[in-house]
């Protein structure tokens, strides 16, 4: 069996995210893909971040109607700073037989070497990434070859995803613009019910 898990804030979660996890399922014959809250993110600002259980929910929304597509609120029961090594060890205790796979993105990717126990990522799971656009690819791939003295396993795919980031939603729905061309509408109507990015 064949699993990814797909970290992230997902603050809000949005269409890009969604085809990415796609994209893998279709590359790499997953037969899974786990999107795992944040509980808090480490490296990263999260100040405009709203509470783990409106992104859970949201989540599940979103990815309402999707077979292979599922949450995980492993980081958020267990509470503090989220570091995906942990979160690694936890899929590998539940799917021992399982071939793992980590899904990030690519500013993620170039920043491996920064986060907790890095080398013990790069042995337990194949890494999948996508370029943002054009440049990002060469990048990506000079970066893979760099991580090789590691014995990194990766999968970088070619065609990159669009360019839509949570910030540019979280700003769209402060300034009360449309954002039904990126995100699911039952989310959408999550946020405006429960007044969220305002």
């Amino acid at each position: 069996m064949k699993i990814a898990i797909f970290g992230g804030s997902f603050n809000p979660i949005h269409n890009a995210h969604i085809k990415l996890a796609q994209r893998f399922i279709d590359e790499n014959c997953l037969d899974e893909v786990y999107f795992v809250p944040t509980y808090t993110t480490p490296l990263k600002d999260n100040s405009a971040v709203i509470s783990a259980e409106h992104r859970l929910y949201m989540c599940k929304l979103a990815l309402k109607g999707y077979d292979k597509l599922l949450v995980s609120d492993v980081e958020i029961k267990r509470k503090g700073t989220s570091y995906s090594c942990d979160t690694i060890a936890h899929f590998k205790e539940q799917f021992p037989d399982a071939q793992l796979f980590f899904i990030m993105g690519a500013d993620m990717f170039m920043t491996l070497e920064s986060w907790r126990n890095f080398e013990y990522i790069f042995d337990n799971v194949t890494i999948l990434s996508a370029p943002r656009d054009d440049d990002d690819y060469s990048d990506l791939l000079n970066k893979l070859c760099e991580y090789k003295k590691y014995s990194c396993k990766a999968h970088i795919s070619k065609e990159y995803i669009e360019d839509l980031s949570s910030t540019m939603l979280r700003d769209m729905i402060k300034n009360n613009l449309d954002v039904s061309d990126y995100m699911n509408n039952a989310v959408i109507e999550y946020i405006t019910q429960n007044n969220l990015y305002r």
